[in-house]
């Protein structure tokens, strides 16, 4: 009996941002053979549980076409994958099961018009822990501050890096409202406020940041896509009907829509 040999545009080797630590030997991987998408992927992505929470649907796709050292991912490894890895690893998917090009639209903010751009995914740049990038806390010190119920001001805030468990919380609110998502997430990924005792800090939940200044908001928010590892996914885009330059945010969440 002879071995069956493997297409090489079947498969692919590709190094994570950032790695997972392994919960028994605690070392590091970072070495993830992707495969490429399959109908079994196809019917996730048509399944409206899954489609009704984007970090679930994420973690069905990485659990099953994702194989270190010869053996499947799985489900809870894809979970405490962070995000950073997370958004590779569906970049990398995308380019193996249909190409390095992709048509994106974009919406102008200013006058609502739709911008539309063919995106070479391969050209997109991937920041990596090598590179600088933050593989554990991300602290920032804001202007304004969150002022707690005695009147103490705290400016300084430390953030772990998010990971797929916090995306499937953050969805699982079921909330379109892209802000609000977006503080759902943080939310869980916050570590400290300043002197703000944790239980209290835990207590307040989302309230923490939705009463920050939106200067704060901003910075914290800056201060992510500075020092967050993965692609990078916010680009200059000119808008086709009033020629205002916009700095947009690739949608992942379009990557492998059905037709």
């Amino acid at each position: 009996m002879t071995d069956v040999e493997i297409s090489p545009t079947w498969q692919a080797t590709v190094t994570l941002p950032v790695g997972l630590e392994d919960e028994e030997t605690g070392e590091v991987l970072r070495e993830v053979t992707l495969r490429k998408m399959t109908g079994n992927e196809e019917a996730a992505l048509a399944d409206p549980k899954l489609r009704r929470n984007g970090g679930k649907l994420v973690t069905a796709l990485i659990a099953g076409c994702a194989r270190v050292d010869g053996k499947p991912l799985g489900t809870d490894a894809a979970r405490r994958l962070t995000s950073a890895d997370r958004n590779f690893l569906l970049l990398e998917l995308r380019r193996l099961t249909f190409g390095d090009l992709m048509e994106a639209q974009y919406v102008c903010p200013r006058c609502g018009g739709t911008t539309r751009v063919v995106e070479d995914l391969a050209q997109l740049p991937v920041r990596t822990v090598e590179d600088g990038a933050s593989d554990g806390e991300i602290e920032v010190c804001v202007l304004d501050g969150y002022r707690d119920a005695d009147g103490a001001v705290h400016r300084e805030f430390t953030f772990r890096l998010p990971t797929g468990a916090d995306e499937e919380a953050a969805h699982a609110l079921r909330d379109d409202n892209p802000s609000r998502q977006r503080d759902a997430l943080i939310t869980n990924c916050l570590l400290r406020v300043g002197d703000l005792e944790p239980r209290r800090m835990r207590a307040l939940g989302v309230r923490v940041l939705t009463d920050l200044s939106m200067g704060d908001r901003r910075l914290i928010q800056r201060r992510f896509e500075e020092e967050v590892p993965g692609p990078e996914l916010t680009r200059a885009v000119t808008c086709d009907r009033c020629g205002e330059e916009q700095r947009q945010t690739l949608d992942m969440s379009h990557f492998f829509e059905l037709e």
